[in-house]
């Protein structure tokens, strides 16, 4: 079997989502629709980029052809899989299957896009080869950053179909579960109970909207969007929509009551307040102001920020587990909503094995990778102790889970770790099974296994193996930002040395944090700046300036693994590196003129040394580079994915791009060893830049912006300051070169007068 070129049918929302997605991996597909210009404006869609973008870059657009469905007789038989994504109406579904049936060439795959529809109910229309190769793919939205897919296999599915599609998505960086063909399958089964539950435990605390999301956020184990606001993203109509076909469909469903909507949710619906697509929900924008429903009044009013003493002390505790157990131990009202939330919801999702999936952790999987939850519903118990979980399910009245007192019995938790692998209770065999091991680098078992070299506040160095040394950015009082500080700079610093003195052979930086850098600790340099600390603040420059070139010049292979927010700081330690080995979703940038002011670390030099490498065959000549950085750093341009700054020129072509993070430590590990043995040190360079010609060029430019407003005067300021280094001064030109070291000092030399204007 084969991927190569798909069919998408239904050119909605989704629809758009699934072929961008195809696109972004190489896929080409047809996008089909029952007219092609519906097709056709949601490509433009795509294209012109949509609140979420879906295409890593404009020009992957190429890759999808608008369709009408009048074109299935000549196009269906050229797609290796076809994907249908209309609405979820079984009648219409059925339809469609019964037209692929017809045009479709014998091998492909067909696939449905549903949400919670019987898989088995659409193939009973199908002819016996096509019920062969269908099943169910249950993506989440938005389709680019949401892991998770659901195989739902009919019962007459070939198993090869869903083996060959696990595999695919496994290695382009999804997380498949195989799922029982019930309503709402896994992830939507136990998501839906959650929310109706919060809903009900919202009415019975008088809790208003932003409490309920203040408690069920983050200090939960859940994602900034907590339970409302998410609820307004996917649309309370369709929130609504899935409770009820739980409610109509699954009628031995213990908790089957609490699916059902309350009046008050049905209002929401009939008035259409559904949320982001009509624009108002549990919230509403009104101007630059944020409104939430007041449901007593029934009417919005000014969003309020809540304050739980609960959840700032839940916030101390880095471990979600830890978090969520602080959240649940106490008599307060917010405890005492959050223990029979959460203890509910284990207790649910329990009672769901064997019904909708045969293993525990397929269920607290699907959370974590479908919602985007820190830690699954089951595996909170043994954070929570599971004699302790279970006391607290006799005291909120919810009857304690057969499967619970099985453990309890025999293994008493529910997850063990041993060495590299994790081990999770089996129901069928009542004792621990070893979880499938994905191919990755565990830093946090590298650090178990005490591989730990060197270690500061901020950084750390790692024995990654076959004398490969890997610094961690990991930033203790802000672990997902990751900021730039003196203990980063030391660290980086030292590194060159105990390489040399311990062996190493090659250098990644990394992190397997939400984010790799963003950027150097500004609130730092800003205080310098009010105690006018001009020399310290010289000195750190200086520093990382001196750290980052070192790095660039290195005789040894440096290998930077940049993902998530890559700014500043952060992306000028990437521009250091010799190779990259960067994750899809990476955005990086040189930001400093957000703040008035300069790029401080080398960035200037760094980006500049890349725009002309990159464009000495099309583009010679040093002016043409020296717009190109300009621009990039004037504007405080950031790229929306790896694609997209490989395009910008913030990565080389030659970088490597990986879609799942999981495996980027270990990708990274594999392009360094590559190298060794045919690295060299790049030699200083001198540079022949624009100068004074090239530099009023530019400044012609800015004025002229200035005229136009799209420039303040203050902004023209920086950008002309911008200019002035990467032309390269008064003692640069066309045919007199200027050192690497020279452009370093007149970085400086104008760093520290934006920082003296900034006072």
């Amino acid at each position: 079997m084969k991927l190569e070129h798909v069919a998408v049918i239904g050119a909605g929302i989704m629809g758009g989502h699934l072929s961008s997605f195809f696109a972004n991996l190489g896929i080409t597909s047809d996008l089909f629709d029952v007219d092609r210009s519906i097709a056709e404006k949601t490509l433009q869609k795509m294209v012109e980029g949509t609140k979420i973008p879906s295409l890593y870059t404009p020009r992957f657009a190429k890759r999808i052809k608008p369709r009408s469905v009048a074109e299935f007789d000549r196009s269906l038989k050229n797609a290796d899989m076809i994907i249908e994504v209309v609405p979820e109406r079984m009648e219409l579904k059925q339809k469609i299957f019964m037209d692929i049936d017809q045009y479709r060439r014998e091998d492909s795959i067909v696939a449905t896009n549903t949400s919670g529809l019987s898989v088995n109910t659409m193939a009973s229309v199908m002819s016996e080869g096509m019920a062969r190769h269908f099943l169910g793919t249950h993506y989440f939205n938005p389709v680019r950053f949401l892991p998770l897919v659901e195989l739902i296999l009919g019962a007459r599915t070939d198993p090869e179909i869903a083996r060959f599609l696990a595999d695919f998505y496994t290695r382009i960086g999804k997380k498949p579960i195989v799922c029982k063909d019930t309503p709402n399958f896994v992830a939507n089964r136990i998501g839906v109970f959650s929310l109706m539950k919060t809903i009900a435990l919202m009415d019975q605390y008088h809790f208003n909207v932003e409490m309920i999301d203040l408690l069920t956020g983050p200090s939960l184990g859940n994602p900034n969007t907590a339970t409302l606001r998410l609820c307004d993203m996917v649309g309370i109509d369709t929130a609504v929509e899935v409770a009820r076909n739980i409610s109509l469909n699954c009628p031995q469903d213990e908790c089957r009551d609490i699916f059902a909507p309350p009046q008050w949710l049905e209002r929401m619906v009939a008035e259409k307040m559904l949320g982001e697509k009509t624009g108002k929900g549990f919230y509403r924008k009104a101007g630059d102001k944020i409104l939430a429903l007041d449901l007593e009044k029934w009417e919005y009013r000014p969003q309020v920020k809540p304050r739980s003493d609960v959840v700032q002390v839940a916030r101390d505790y880095q471990n979600p587990g830890e978090r969520v157990r602080a959240m649940c131990n106490g008599d307060t009202m917010a405890h005492k909503f959050c223990k029979e939330l959460v203890l509910s919801t284990a207790a649910y999702s329990l009672n769901r094995v064997g019904e909708i999936s045969d293993s525990i952790e397929t269920i607290d999987l699907a959370m974590e990778w479908g919602f985007r939850r820190e830690i699954g519903p089951i595996k909170v118990l043994d954070y929570i102790g599971l004699e302790r979980s279970r006391e607290w399910m006799e005291d909120c009245r919810i009857p304690v889970p057969k499967l619970l007192d099985d453990i309890l019995k025999t293994t008493g938790r529910i997850y063990k770790t041993e060495g590299t692998a994790t081990h999770c209770f089996s129901p069928v065999t009542q004792e621990f099974l070893a979880m499938p091991q994905p191919r990755h680098i565990s830093l946090e078992i590298l650090k178990a296994q005490e591989k730990v070299v060197r270690a500061n506040l901020s950084a750390r160095l790692i024995d990654l193996g076959d004398h490969v040394l890997f610094l961690e950015l990991d930033h203790k009082m802000v672990p997902t930002m990751n900021p730039v500080d003196e203990f980063v700079m030391d660290m980086m610093a030292k590194a060159p040395k105990i390489m040399k003195e311990e062996g190493f052979k090659a250098l990644i930086i990394g992190n397997q944090a939400a984010h790799f850098c963003a950027g150097a600790q500004l609130q730092m340099i800003l205080d310098m700046c009010k105690e006018k600390a001009w020399e310290k603040i010289e000195g750190a420059c200086t520093l990382f300036e001196t750290i980052n070139l070192s790095l660039y010049h290195a005789d040894f292979p440096v290998v930077v693994a940049p993902h998530g927010m890559t700014l500043g700081g952060g992306m000028e330690i990437t521009l250091s590196g010799h190779r990259r080995v960067a994750l899809s979703e990476f955005y990086g940038g040189l930001v400093e003129v957000g703040v008035g002011l300069l790029p401080g670390g080398g960035g200037n030099l760094l980006l500049l040394l890349q725009f002309l490498d990159l464009l000495e065959a099309n583009q010679p000549g040093p002016m043409y580079p020296a717009m190109k950085a300009f621009e990039l750093i004037a504007y405080g341009t950031v790229s929306s994915s790896a694609h997209d700054a490989i395009d910008k020129g913030l990565l080389r072509p030659d970088d490597v791009v990986v879609l799942d993070k999981e495996e980027q430590v270990l990708r990274a590990k594999e392009v360094a060893l590559s190298m060794v043995g045919s690295h060299k040190a790049r030699p200083q360079r001198e540079l022949y830049l624009p100068g004074k010609t090239g530099y009023w060029a530019i400044e012609s430019r800015i004025d002229d912006l200035v005229v136009a407003g799209k420039l303040t005067p203050h902004g023209a300021l920086i950008a002309k300051k911008q200019a002035h280094v990467l032309t390269g001064g008064i003692n640069a030109s066309p045919v007199t070169p200027v050192s690497e070291q020279y452009l370093l000092e007149l970085e400086r030399e104008i760093g520290r007068a934006s920082c003296r204007e900034r006072v």
